[in-house]
């Protein structure tokens, strides 16, 4: 059984911290995220039938969707299937969290630091509402960190060399495929990568890794290549992830929006990232010099540093500065967490201090304890856990639809009205999204015209043309520190 305790305890700590940190929790009335109720929007269509791309449009990656579609299946009108899968992905990542801390320190020492990664990541300013595209990525990323740590600080054979290139070439494959900025990461580990095996085993083995990396890199998008190509829509997979992220969406291709500018801008962001989200940074900060000054070897004191500079370079080049578009670093922390309990563990060991089992266990306990009250109270959805159904006009405004009604979102991502009320989109550009294509505004008015929908939800002012076909049904006002909305339910006329 001891085999399995480390997962078990993954699963605790995931499940624990994230009650108190995910909106999406069985603590919480409803995910208003806007982002995250986009993406199960496109998850609901996929699953009934829809194209995504084709006939719906949204910009990130189809696992994405996928995922939402399987939350979907499980529970149709709420997060509760997302939820489960939070805890999935949180499990994951805090297992491989505790083997890298079991490496460089002690097994038990593992079981005590693992809340720790757990209340940082959980509870920081950047892992927001809960159900980011990001956050379900950090299993991939920290499995790649982990089998990068054993390339680096161990011997090993061709055999697990070629496991460690082939698993973590389908992490990035599959992140390549759910949102591709965070490919900066892989592109820095598979550096250090061919770099440490040239260097133990020669260039032609490093070459041989790196095709291997490239060939299971590949895999995951083979699934998606025949989808596309069957559902005629290859194409517009390109358009809407690719093409309109790069020239709309980013302010990478922008003229006016220089080197230098560029350089000033994301180290200002660095600033506001660091103060904001100190529970995870502190230990980002705290291995890198650890790292720096105590490990022995150029590419372990400077794999860490240089990970960071591509990951986070590539994620905000772009110019967008959301919280949690900084979700991928938190992986980053686990080596400083990692290497306070190599410290620990060899004060002790100086001391010739043996603890027993017992011990470490009831640590460990108060520990998750600790760190799950620091998460509740540090998280900044806190607040939102004190709202109630009463609170909430997602549910009030659900009472006048049925599920069987359709429905145009103007002037905002997906609130959440799709959700709830469990309606399936029936609208290409079913809400308005992030992205100012002028082809949107120009359908969505289209389909005010010809009343295309039984219902109209438009945020924070009245659409053009409403006045044809609808009547207003209701204003609803939310309010939330630092977020006020009014939404205007329009309804179409008989």
């Amino acid at each position: 059984m001891k085999k399995y305790t480390l997962i078990a305890w993954s699963f605790i700590c995931a499940f624990v911290i994230l009650l108190f940190t995910t909106r999406s929790s069985i603590l919480f009335v409803c995910n208003n995220w806007d982002d995250a109720n986009s993406y199960f929007t496109m998850g609901k269509g996929m699953m009934n039938g829809l194209v995504i791309y084709r006939d719906l449009y949204d910009q990130k990656g189809p696992f994405l969707y996928l995922l939402y579609g399987f939350a979907y299946l499980i529970s149709k009108k709420s997060f509760f299937g997302v939820f489960i899968f939070e805890i999935i992905a949180a499990t994951v990542f805090l297992y491989f969290a505790g083997k890298l801390i079991e490496r460089k320190s002690s097994r038990n020492m593992a079981f005590v630091l693992v809340p720790i990664i757990g209340a940082a990541a959980y509870s920081s300013w950047s892992f927001y509402w809960g159900g980011a595209a990001e956050e379900f990525c950090l299993p991939l990323l920290m499995i790649s960190l982990y089998y990068l740590d054993k390339l680096l600080c161990e011997e090993i054979e061709e055999k697990s060399s070629n496991r460690i290139f082939a698993v973590s070439g389908i992490c990035a494959g599959v992140v390549a495929q759910v949102k591709y900025t965070m490919l900066g990461f892989f592109f820095a580990w598979f550096i250090i990568a061919f770099a440490c095996i040239w260097m133990k085993r020669g260039f032609g083995t490093s070459v041989k890794m790196a095709i291997r990396f490239v060939i299971f890199a590949v895999i995951p998008s083979i699934p998606w290549l025949i989808y596309f190509l069957i559902t005629n829509s290859l194409d517009d997979w390109y358009r809407c992830y690719v093409y309109n992220n790069i020239f709309f969406y980013s302010q990478a291709s922008d003229e006016n929006y220089s080197f230098l500018k560029k350089i000033y801008e994301i180290t200002k962001n660095l600033y506001w990232l660091i103060r904001d989200s100190f529970s995870y940074f502190i230990w980002i900060i705290a291995g890198m010099i650890l790292h720096l000054f105590g490990e022995k070897g150029i590419l372990r004191r400077i794999a860490l540093p240089f990970i960071f500079a591509c990951t986070y370079f590539v994620i905000f080049i772009g110019g967008n500065k959301l919280a949690y578009y900084s979700i991928p670093l938190i992986v980053l922390a686990v080596p400083g967490v990692a290497y306070l309990g190599k410290l620990i563990n060899s004060a002790l060991q100086k001391r010739d201090k043996t603890i027993s089992g017992h011990i470490y266990a009831a640590v460990a306990a108060l520990v998750l304890v600790i760190s799950t009250v620091f998460a509740a109270n540090n998280t900044m959805n806190a607040e939102y856990r004190k709202y109630s159904a009463d609170d909430m006009w997602l549910l009030a405004a659900a009472k006048e639809l049925s599920e069987t009604d359709t429905l145009l979102e103007v002037n905002s991502i997906d609130p959440g009205l799709y959700t709830v009320t469990g309606i399936k989109p029936t609208c290409e550009y079913f809400q308005t999204n992030g992205i100012g294509l002028e082809k949107m505004f120009e359908e969505q008015k289209k389909y005010i015209k010809e009343g295309r929908t039984d219902f109209v939800l438009a945020t924070d002012f009245e659409p053009e043309f409403i006045g044809l076909n609808y009547d207003l049904v209701k204003v609803y006002e939310y309010k939330e520190t630092d977020h006020e909305e009014e939404y205007y339910l329009y309804k179409k006329r008989q």
